[in-house]
């Protein structure tokens, strides 16, 4: 029996727990796991490395598993749907295959994101929902006021009309990576409206190794004395999960802006209509702002 097919008739005979790909030599072992949050396949990997990646339906990641009382260090290539199970146990097999004299493992081991980046290329799926340069805007923008008011909120990831929120004022942040223009898209009629006074933070960013990543705002965060697991828990919320390698992308920072954002600024509201009422039939307004020759100040 091949790899191939022991992976995929371990997949569909096996309920819960881990079994030995006997296709492989001795010296090069690997196991086919399964339970209730997916099935995959799994190396031995004794580095101190930490790795979680996905993409679509699909997870790369490192964990501690006990098997026969044994706890071991594992790279582990998992996947959430049952019904996906034929089609992926051949990027299984592949992963698991050591390949001659045992060079495809090697290179495997010492390479995980290298061997992830090429395959998730291959099936042409986007990782992140949420641009890192966006999240890094954001979370800088939550040091500026958290230095100066511990009580404010990282509200985006609560499914908030504004991205971080004060006792007495809230913040939406926009960023971008284009060099010159100065736009904004404002996604719905609430984005700019607030029963408190409202801000606009406008970051522009490029990527570059001398730049912030999000670990480095996050250790400047917990520095200034921001709980540490909130915010872990606010990064995974997020997609960016410990070991992701996004975590580690910089950006530099450009340009900042701050713009008040009052009856002078320009944005669509329910008083934007004729009897300040939206039209039932509209749903949600989405539109571009040009800040260029609007007035700001620096942050």
């Amino acid at each position: 029996m091949t790899i191939l097919d022991e992976i995929r008739e371990y997949f569909a005979s096996t309920q819960n727990g881990a079994r030995d790909i006997n296709a492989l030599k001795d010296n090069y072992p690997a196991i086919v796991i399964k339970n209730s949050s997916g099935y995959g396949v799994a190396v031995e990997f004794d580095d101190k490395r930490e790795f979680s990646e996905n993409f679509a339906n699909c997870k790369l990641f490192t964990q501690n598993l006990s098997i026969d009382s044994v706890e071991k260090k594992y790279l582990i290539l998992s996947c959430m749907f049952e019904s996906l199970r034929h089609e992926f146990a051949s990027v299984c097999a592949q992963f698991v295959d050591p390949g001659s004299d045992g060079m495809d493992r090697q290179f495997l081991l010492q390479n995980p994101l290298e061997w992830w980046s090429k395959w998730r290329d291959l099936l042409g799926n986007a990782i992140y929902n949420k641009q890192v340069y966006s999240v890094i805007a954001e979370m800088m923008a939550l040091l500026e006021l958290f230095q100066n008011n511990p009580s404010v909120e990282w509200a985006a990831i609560q499914g908030s009309s504004h991205d971080i929120e004060g006792n007495n004022e809230s913040y939406e942040v926009k960023s971008t990576i284009e060099r010159y223009a100065a736009t904004v898209t404002i996604a719905g009629q609430h984005q700019l409206l607030s029963p408190k006074k409202l801000f606009l933070y406008f970051c522009r960013m490029e990527k570059s190794k001398e730049g912030f990543s999000v670990n480095d705002m996050k250790d400047k965060l917990i520095t200034s004395g921001y709980d540490k697991d909130k915010l872990e828990g606010q990064l995974v919320s997020l997609g960016f999960e410990h070991g992701a390698s996004a975590r580690d992308e910089k950006y530099k920072i450009l340009e900042r802006r701050k713009y008040v954002v009052d009856d002078k600024f320009p944005k669509i509201t329910q008083n934007s209509f004729k009897e300040d009422k939206i039209p039932k039939s509209i749903i949600q307004i989405t539109y571009t702002i040009d800040l260029d020759g609007l007035e700001y100040t620096e942050w």
